[in-house]
């Protein structure tokens, strides 16, 4: 809304409602976009739940030099547990950007529940370099106040609290090399005697 930049979006959801998954398909560039198509070769790929990473090949068609965000509670350390293989692999041979918040506990902390949209809406503009980042917050804040201003101060002044804390609380991963060739762990294969 406040740049001379096209944007398209296209989105694919889940059968269920609410709690299902939603993909969403988002170009921006400088002339107009008229590719009615979903993307198959993405600069960057978000992932909103952590348990997706085992559920999905998220990072599927994601370009070399990507970047890709996760929303997770896990340290770095922890990454090497929780991640499958297939995807550290994939981080490491595209050689990603990898970067991870917590948004869960960022919005429990301001008082927002499970509302993580604003916190990763500023994640997404401070990484994606679709426009200047300070431009990108305050427009954020703008429409805090025109969508919650009815609401009250309280409700603004914790939405904008999330808008700076996201920007604090992102943290770029700086994995191994030796993700490039993670493995699966082997199946427990101890013998049941009966």
């Amino acid at each position: 809304d406040h740049t001379d930049m096209y944007a398209q979006g296209y989105f694919e959801y889940d059968s269920k409602k609410s709690g299902g998954i939603t993909v969403s398909h988002l170009r921006f560039g400088q002339t107009p976009i008229k590719s009615p198509y979903l993307i198959d070769q993405a600069d960057l790929i978000a992932c909103h739940n952590p348990s997706y990473v085992t559920r999905y090949d998220l990072l599927e068609g994601i370009k070399d030099g990507g970047i890709f965000l996760l929303n997770s509670p896990w340290s770095v350390e922890e990454m090497n547990e929780q991640l499958p293989a297939s995807l550290k692999r994939t981080i490491a041979t595209k050689k990603l950007r990898f970067y991870n918040i917590d948004a869960v506990t960022i919005a429990a902390g301001l008082g927002l529940g499970g509302r993580v949209n604003t916190i990763l809406q500023a994640a997404f503009f401070k990484i994606a370099n679709v426009i200047p980042e300070a431009d990108a917050f305050r427009y954020i804040k703008d429409a805090i106040k025109a969508t919650y201003g009815h609401r009250g101060e309280k409700i603004v002044t914790m939405n904008n609290a999330a808008v700076d804390a996201a920007s604090d609380a992102l943290e770029e991963v700086k994995y191994s090399a030796d993700w490039a060739n993670a493995t699966d762990e082997a199946a427990d294969t101890e013998e049941v005697q009966a």
